[in-house]
């Protein structure tokens, strides 16, 4: 599951509906860990740690090719 790269904010919400739609196995964990921790629900656990991810990728910069 790559996520897009970009900064737009339609770039960053679908990133968001990515991550929020097929979390990894080890992001599970994570998400009930913290959901647990919070003591808020697990959907808004997950919702929170994807759009972390999603703005944490859009601030990286692109990666330039070598030519």
């Amino acid at each position: 599951m790559p996520l897009k790269s970009g900064k737009s904010k339609k770039t960053i919400t679908s990133n968001i509906r990515e991550l929020v739609k097929k979390p990894s196995s080890k992001r599970v964990k994570a998400i009930k860990t913290l959901s647990k921790k919070s003591g808020i629900s697990y959907e808004e656990a997950k919702r929170k740690q994807a759009v972390a991810i999603a703005l944490n990728v859009a601030r990286k910069p692109r990666v330039k090719s070598k030519k």
